[in-house]
């Protein structure tokens, strides 16, 4: 896993040069189809990067994105009509049954069907109008790290060639050295991580485009540590789940730069005062004091660019807390590389 989460920089530079010609030509003939809807469906750590997808794609390109059911489609067999709609499907292994099913439901309701995986000779390709492939190489721990942040890249490639404004365009060519910075930290995690060795539960919070980055640090804790890890945005913690929270109680949050910030502040101060442990994941020197903990990021990220280097950082506290708690990231108990759902 560690090793995987280091190549991430090179795995991201090679899907820059590997697809960006290719969905360019895809934007192209999108906008001139004419999407009204875009429609994303994944598992795991692939739904997770399509909640990113969601964010940045209906902010950049004011079309509707929503995140499908796939039951809808595998259990109740319901037939949608989706004539102007792009389907994505996710998936690292390009094998997950009940995908490739809501892709050919999808087609056949006529909507224009892209797959993003790792695996060029995947089930997945036979079923699309179009592939987008994640030149990450062979991911062997169960844990994904480089396949995730190269479907997060995926979806600014696809956000930039839909976008009709000029001015909504990303320059997510920067986001391979900003991820090589995030490494930097590692031993800065590596410094901390004992604190955490008998947690057993504890909350990730995340807003906006750093929304999805709190449920995939959640999972990996889930499923790297075995600790119990919930995960909200920073304005629904305070809507119930905030009474759960008492001294000590362990709250780990994504702070960027942009217009999540303020929020998150107020929120590092309202547990401040409950006495809560906080662990701040941010580039704000000031936030950063106020947590009990915090990962410095390297300052002047752009908000847009965040996502993938800030969730660097957090892929090695679990790859790290999982070694310290005398764990193998690279084979969870009970879970394999590829889960076959219907």
């Amino acid at each position: 896993m560690l090793q995987e989460i280091a190549e991430q920089p090179a795995a991201l530079r090679a899907t820059i040069e590997g697809e960006r010609a290719k969905v360019a030509r895809l934007g192209k003939f999108l906008r001139g189809r004419g999407i009204d809807l875009i429609v994303l469906v994944a598992r795991g750590s692939s739904d997770n990067a399509s909640l990113f997808g969601r964010y940045l794609l209906e902010i950049k390109t004011g079309v509707p994105v929503s995140l499908s059911a796939p039951s809808v489609h595998t259990l109740y067999q319901a037939r949608l009509d989706l004539r102007r709609a792009l389907v994505v499907g996710v998936s690292q292994s390009g094998e997950g049954e009940d995908i490739n099913r809501v892709l050919e439901n999808a087609r056949a309701c006529g909507a224009y069907t892209v797959g993003i995986t790792n695996e060029p000779n995947s089930a997945m390709v036979s079923l699309v109008d179009e592939t987008l492939l994640t030149h990450g190489g062979r991911e062997r721990s169960v844990a994904a790290t480089k396949t995730f942040t190269g479907q997060m890249l995926l979806f600014y490639l696809l956000a930039d060639a839909l976008a009709e404004d000029d001015g909504a365009k990303v320059d997510y060519a920067a986001i391979p050295d900003w991820a090589g910075r995030a490494l930097e930290l590692k031993s800065a995690v590596a410094e901390m991580i004992e604190r955490y060795v008998f947690m057993e539960n504890c909350v990730v919070v995340g807003r906006g485009l750093m929304y999805a980055n709190a449920y995939e640090f959640a999972l990996k804790l889930m499923e790297t540590c075995y600790v119990v890890a919930e995960r909200f945005s920073s304005a629904d913690f305070l809507h119930g789940p905030l009474a759960m929270v008492e001294r000590h109680f362990p709250v780990i949050l994504f702070a960027p730069p942009g217009v999540t910030r303020d929020s998150t502040r107020a929120l590092v101060e309202r547990l401040r005062e409950l006495r809560a442990d906080t662990l701040a994941i941010t580039d704000d020197a000031a936030l950063a004091h106020a947590a009990t903990r915090s990962l410095l990021m390297p300052a002047g990220l752009d908000e847009f660019l965040a996502p993938i280097p800030y969730i660097i950082p957090a892929q090695l506290f679990a790859a790290l807390l999982a070694d310290c708690k005398g764990l193998n990231p690279d084979a969870p108990r009970s879970l394999s590389k590829v889960t076959r759902t219907l």
